[in-house]
């Protein structure tokens, strides 16, 4: 029994430095999860805002003005930062309204990125 005490105690500093280590993979697994939700939720406000500006009645401006709404209704922060933009393009030989919108990625603790993040989407123009 006398050679097992310079073991004692060991468990305790494993499961310390473990710790640590899982503390911060999940912090970064939360980042990445929560900067990608970010990403597709603000696709498919821009998607959605190109495709009421495409509609024969309305104007690309009614489409960045419709991303600004979904984006201040579902993005944390409201769309403060957010900026939208909408333009009619032709791609391929067809015309189609393109809604932009640049936004803060978030930032999760001291550490990440503070950059931001560009998303783009298109709709056909009904009225050609």
């Amino acid at each position: 029994m006398r050679g097992a005490a310079p073991d004692r105690g060991a468990a305790a500093a494993e499961f310390a430095m473990l710790a640590a280590l899982v503390s911060v993979l999940m912090l970064a697994v939360v980042q990445l999860a929560f900067g990608l939700h970010l990403h597709n939720t603000a696709t498919a406000h821009v998607v959605e805002g190109a495709r009421v500006g495409a509609r024969a009645d309305s104007t690309p401006a009614d489409g960045a003005r419709r991303a600004q709404e979904l984006m201040a209704s579902s993005l944390p922060g409201g769309a403060q930062g957010v900026e939208v933009t909408a333009s009619r393009v032709v791609v391929g030989g067809v015309a189609v309204v393109e809604v932009s919108a640049r936004l803060r990625l978030p930032i999760v603790g001291p550490l990440g990125p503070g950059q931001q993040m560009s998303v783009v989407g298109q709709a056909y123009a009904e009225d050609q």
